[in-house]
């Protein structure tokens, strides 16, 4: 039997190149060439292919070849409808249960935003800075105990994520979010929960013109559904 870490490894340092743009939008990928790159069997290279396929990274033409996708615009909006969506509709179950544990988590995640953003990141610090901005947003999910659109977000918003991975690397953008998330833990620690939820419909409503701004300044990375 295939060792299920080295499946996992070989899934996660694919999935990473691809969310980092170390493995371009586009680029032909096989078993082979993951292989060879990662020093494994086949085996693991294939279903790390197959798995990112199902989650939108990979597109797969049969008897033909498979590549990294491009970014996909009317899948990104509907990744973010689905979260904007479920964070939203969240918001009373999270202040109904949030505690000062919580809130020093929320807490402890914007610190970490705010280190890794000091200076200009590289792809691989965008990438933890993006996994942190996600962890933040995970303690409401967990506090409210959606624990399947926890899931669902975790699995499924890698178009979305992609875009605002790009925005990250750019400085003028983590500005924003630092501060977002600082707006939003003083509206947890005051109780008000309407002035939550009106800074996180302005939080999550910037993939709007991050889209816009993204498909002109990186057209190559999109398909041609902008």
């Amino acid at each position: 039997m295939v060792d299920k870490s080295l499946n996992q490894q070989t899934y996660d340092r694919l999935k990473k190149e691809i969310m980092t743009f170390v493995l371009s939008p586009g680029e032909p990928i096989s078993a082979a060439k993951i292989a060879e790159r990662y020093q494994v069997s086949r085996t693991p290279a294939r279903e790390a292919i197959v798995k990112l396929e199902s989650e939108g990274l990979i597109d797969i033409y049969p008897q033909s070849k498979s590549v990294v996708s491009k970014i996909n615009i009317a899948r990104a909006n509907q990744e973010w409808f689905v979260r904007r969506s479920l964070e939203l509709g969240m918001v009373d179950s999270f202040f109904d249960n949030v505690t000062q544990e919580d809130i020093d988590e929320m807490k402890s995640y914007a610190h970490q935003l705010a280190v890794i953003g000091g200076s200009h990141m590289s792809p691989e610090e965008a990438y933890e800075y993006l996994r942190h901005d996600n962890m933040f947003h995970m303690v409401t999910y967990r506090v409210a105990k959606e624990h399947l659109a926890a899931e669902i977000i975790s699995n499924m918003m890698v178009h979305y994520n992609r875009i605002r991975l790009l925005m990250d690397l750019d400085d003028n953008n983590k500005n924003r979010t630092v501060s977002d998330h600082a707006c939003l833990i003083e509206c947890v620690e005051k109780n008000d929960r309407e002035g939550y939820r009106a800074y996180l419909i302005r939080h999550l409503g910037h993939i709007i013109s991050d889209i816009e701004i993204m498909g002109k300044v990186k057209p190559e990375l999109f398909e041609n559904n902008i």
